[in-house]
């Protein structure tokens, strides 16, 4: 954890602590805490990452502000000095106690033979090998109270979550349930909860054509038409005028299966808030990939509880039931969620070059790096050099130049809001930054500017025809949430901002004056991108290879939102920068879950 960079909340707050409690000591530990908060850590490592001597971490464990844990008090430290907020502390053990009383809860009850002939029925005609783990995912979901499915993009998570979700229905009795279980959808935005349902719309109508006519999973599947999914705040029941959630421990959800997609987005406390919400004799599935980045609140859920598992393990009951689809070693040992946490590897949809990248980018690999900047066949992704603000816009002008044609669709006159908002899913840029030369705003203002020029419309504008938008706060009333993204049109009635997401799954329209908080969106950051995927993306990242913000989950990200081709402008030790370094967040989570006794 950085020590530098210290916000003047962090300050306040120590001096808060220290006038209060009488102790300077608590005042700069209680600073650095908060300062690790704000990188997205769980807690402080005092001795290792804030200086503090062992003399001085004992002095502190006997402040009558600071507890171990068993009750109440400000802040917690642990043996190894970890130091956390009580908040923090609570949210970490109760979400640890919590998935281990879910992974103990388990069954298997399905026999074999069950599992292989519902296997082959699901995956008819699909090659073998390379759905090998998409179907020991949905061999293993039946009987689990929480399944992790991780994987990159393309890899078939949400085809394999479909499979998954017919199993589990037709065999609703055997895991505990009524004989047509209520299932919930969710997203951690606007943006993954509307691609979540379009996913399971298009994947459904093509499995329907796979199967068998006669397949007792047709008319199972026809029961999933119109499935719709939320954000997770309000599949919680979230009430923003008292800040709390209408379901939790004490009124949980009235589903039976939960399904939560770009699980890499949920930061601990709204993971909390999940897992204590979901009845027991519930499953809750969650979907993401953990080389994503992480919630930009504090945590890495996704990634803790990945990596408190081996890669696939499978212990040895599950491997028995699996010996009908292939060879499958148990795992020796299996830790507490082997056989509910898998990874899928082999990836269907994203083009060579892209799929090689992102493998690269998993890995950190130097050479493939170099290759990139020597512009030698990587096919789908081209790194152009980018160090300064003369070459961010000169790097616009020839994104324009080269995207002429979507920019013209976008700016015609009585162009079909559909059409515009397919348009859109076609290109976009990613900044690292909002604010700066390289950030969003400047590029936006960038490409108005020009867009002005060319289509004779007023620059200082607030709004104009074919302006796209993306909302930057949720409202509730109107069904729009962070993340969305509008395009303004005009027709004879007037300029109108329209958004995909209707009921009957047409484009609504708003006023400009009734929308919520939003910004200009021909350039949005990687954090917001995220949920969202496009035909090409370009990438903006700082030109200085210090820049905090830089790191090979950011770049990951970026890459991974394109589903053809990807343009890195960046400087060359940027680039090298952040691909070296990995995100790396203080938490005990993955610890607990690894441990007997995980509320310790």
């Amino acid at each position: 954890m950085s020590t530098t960079g210290e916000r003047e909340i962090d300050q306040a707050l120590g001096r808060w602590v220290a006038a209060r409690s009488g102790s300077e000591l608590l005042g700069r530990a209680a600073a650095a805490a908060s300062r690790g908060e704000g990188q997205g850590h769980v807690c402080c490592a005092l001795e290792a990452d804030a200086g503090f001597t062992h003399e001085q971490v004992q002095v502190l464990r006997a402040h009558a502000w600071v507890g171990d844990g068993g009750s109440f008090r400000p802040f917690v430290l642990t043996r190894d000095a970890d130091l956390y907020t009580w908040c923090n502390w609570r949210n970490e053990t109760r979400l640890a106690s919590v998935l281990h009383a879910r992974a103990s809860a388990r069954r298997l009850p399905l026999d074999g033979a069950t599992l292989t002939t519902d296997l082959a029925a699901l995956f008819a005609g699909a090659d073998v090998e390379a759905t090998r783990w998409q179907r020991v995912a949905v061999a293993a979901a039946p009987g689990a109270r929480v399944f992790v499915l991780s994987g990159g993009p393309g890899t078939g998570k949400t085809s394999t979550v479909l499979r998954t979700l017919l199993m589990l229905l037709k065999h609703a009795q055997a895991c505990g349930w009524r004989e047509h279980p209520a299932i919930a959808l969710a997203a951690p935005t606007g943006k993954a909860a509307q691609r979540l349902t379009e996913s399971i719309a298009h994947g459904r109508a093509a499995l329907i054509d796979k199967l068998d006519p006669s397949s007792a999973f047709v008319p199972i599947a026809l029961r999933l038409a119109g499935a719709q999914a939320q954000t997770l705040h309000r599949v919680l029941g979230y009430e923003p005028w008292s800040d709390r959630f209408a379901f939790g421990p004490d009124s949980p959800l009235p589903a039976d299966i939960v399904v939560v997609d770009e699980a890499s987005m949920i930061d601990l406390a709204m993971m909390r808030r999940l897992f204590e919400a979901v009845r027991p004799q519930s499953t809750l599935i969650l979907l993401g990939d953990p080389a994503q980045l992480y919630a930009i609140e504090v945590g890495c859920v996704l990634g803790d509880v990945v990596g408190s598992v081996a890669e696939n393990a499978l212990p040895e009951a599950l491997a028995k039931r699996l010996s009908g689809i292939g060879d499958f070693a148990p795992t020796p040992d299996a830790a507490a969620l082997a056989g509910q946490a898998l990874t899928l590897t082999h990836t269907w949809r994203a083009s060579a070059g892209l799929r090689d990248a992102l493998a690269a980018l998993r890995r950190g690999d130097d050479a493939w790096l170099e290759r990139v900047q020597a512009g030698s066949g990587e096919g789908a992704l081209d790194w152009r050099a980018c160090a300064d603000g003369a070459a961010v816009r000169e790097r616009v002008r020839a994104w324009m130049d080269a995207h002429a044609e979507f920019f013209e669709n976008l700016m015609r006159p009585a162009v079909v809001p559909a059409d515009a908002l397919r348009t859109l899913q076609r290109a976009q840029i990613l900044c690292a930054l909002r604010d700066g030369a390289f950030g969003t705003g400047n590029v936006n203002a960038l490409i108005e500017r020009q867009l002005a020029a060319r289509f004779g419309f007023d620059a200082d504008a607030a709004w104009h025809h074919g302006r796209p938008v993306i909302v930057a706060r949720n409202d509730y009333a109107r069904g729009l949430y962070n993340g969305d993204v509008g395009i303004a049109l005009e027709d004879a009635e007037g300029l109108r901002v329209w958004f995909d997401g209707g009921a009957d799954g047409a484009p609504r329209s708003f006023s400009p004056r009734a929308l919520p908080a939003n910004e200009t969106a021909w350039a949005i950051t990687i954090h917001r991108s995220q949920g969202s995927e496009y035909d090409e993306v370009a990438v903006l990242l700082p030109a200085d290879p210090e820049h905090r913000i830089l790191s090979r989950e950011l770049v990951y990200t970026a890459v991974s939102r394109a589903r053809k081709r990807v343009q890195l402008w960046a400087s060359a030790e940027a680039l090298r920068s952040a691909v070296a370094r990995r995100v790396t967040r203080r938490s005990g989570l993955r610890e607990r879950l690894m441990a007997s006794n995980p509320s310790r």
